[in-house]
């Protein structure tokens, strides 16, 4: 899966799609110090005021193509 880098809600990684905006939906990810990934929905993190919440994602950041 291809991410690319945002400093959106202190630094994710976003999944790009074949669309120009990111919708609701997007995944959003972010990693620990053992690489074990986890994921927020693009629009609850671009909401102001509304607190994302984060769910477990079998994944490793081994499997993951960085932009």
């Amino acid at each position: 899966m291809l991410v690319k880098f945002s400093t959106l809600a202190g630094g994710v990684w976003i999944e790009q799609r074949d669309e120009i905006n990111y919708s609701n939906s997007t995944r959003c990810f972010r990693f620990d110090a053992q690489g074990r990934a986890e994921w927020a929905p693009y629009g609850e993190l671009a909401s102001v005021g509304t607190r994302a919440r984060w769910y477990g994602f079998y994944a490793h950041a081994s499997n993951f193509e960085f932009a």
